[in-house]
């Protein structure tokens, strides 16, 4: 009953997946509860809320839809409860690193008839294993959240339109322009140094011309996704248009911006693309670097001398980094 008023009083998704993960704590004693979404572009699951003691470690995994138990419950729609699991399912290590496994409970959570996530319980606590009752009690609970969650469908969607990139889910050039604004007077106002990164991949039009635009647009995901990882928290990715990306790095000299920058292209001339469609390409990327103050005090710029860099490496080359 609390759980339902909680879940109606709230429009925004991330505030229902939160009201869920602590119902389902409540309602059922246990190591862990995590709740994993669907990326139905990659077609893998990935941690979205997780106890804290494990965040750091679940963050970097991801299940493909299928793998694993949360994996299957995402594919099939169906709930996965498994008893004994430390002596039946030794092949599970694999699948949880951060916590021996004894038994588990994985329940899809739906949005209009399809799978948008797993609400993963692992190892009751106070009896021996999970059982039909604690299924019954959660299954309850994901069938209240899916009306909750397709109330709040319109209201994240046009919050997201605001501020991210549909394809890559990037923040997009409008919030990019508003966070540069905030993070060059937050640098004035204390006396710091700030980077600012243009990437754009090399022979792109390639890409589409042999493969097709929809492997062209897998290519800019699976090269956000290479990009925002290689970040910090604080740092700023958005997606410039077309195929360039911009990062801002607050608080960072452009010395330090430079050797980040080369990182990060290595990272992305060592990747495969579009593997999991058979093709392995090696693409790489041109990198440009300007930092404030050293270069400009004005924004404009800033942007200006960063993109220029950039297009100064395509003219040596390309897959290179220039500091303007």
């Amino acid at each position: 009953m609390e759980a339902g008023k909680a879940l109606g009083a709230t429009l925004e998704f991330k505030k229902v997946l939160r009201t869920i993960h602590t119902a389902a704590r409540k309602l059922v004693r246990c190591e862990d509860t995590s709740i994993l979404l669907c990326d139905e572009l990659q077609e893998v699951l990935r941690y979205e809320i997780q106890k804290k003691a494990y965040m750091k470690t679940a963050k970097k995994i991801e299940y493909k839809i299928g793998q694993g138990p949360s994996g299957r419950a995402a594919e099939k729609g169906v709930s996965v409860l498994i008893s004994d699991a430390e002596k039946k399912h030794a092949e599970l290590k694999k699948h949880y690193p951060f916590l021996a496994v004894r038994s588990l409970l994985c329940l899809p959570i739906l949005s209009k008839n399809r799978v948008i996530g797993v609400l993963q319980l692992l190892n009751c606590l106070g009896q021996d294993d999970f059982n039909e009752h604690d299924q019954k009690l959660l299954t309850n609970l994901v069938d209240q959240a899916a009306l909750a969650i397709e109330r709040s469908d319109l209201y994240q969607t046009m919050s997201d339109l605001a501020a991210t990139d549909d394809l890559t889910q990037l923040y997009n050039l409008r919030y990019f322009g508003r966070a540069l604004d905030v993070e060059l007077s937050r640098s004035r106002r204390y006396g710091l140094s700030l980077s600012l990164i243009f990437i754009d991949i090399d022979y792109f039009k390639r890409v589409n011309d042999r493969h097709g635009h929809l492997a062209g647009s897998r290519v800019l995901v699976e090269m956000a996704r290479i990009i925002r990882d290689s970040f910090r928290v604080v740092d700023i990715v958005a997606r410039y248009g077309g195929d360039e990306f911009v990062v801002i790095l607050p608080e960072t000299h452009m010395k330090r911006a430079c050797e980040v920058a080369e990182r990060v292209r290595q990272d992305v001339r060592n990747c495969s693309f579009l593997k999991e469609k058979g093709l392995s390409l090696k693409i790489t990327a041109s990198f440009g670097v300007a930092g404030f103050p050293e270069h400009t005090e004005n924004k404009t710029e800033l942007i200006h001398l960063a993109d220029q860099a950039m297009y100064q490496s395509k003219v040596m080359g390309r897959d290179r980094t220039t500091l303007a």
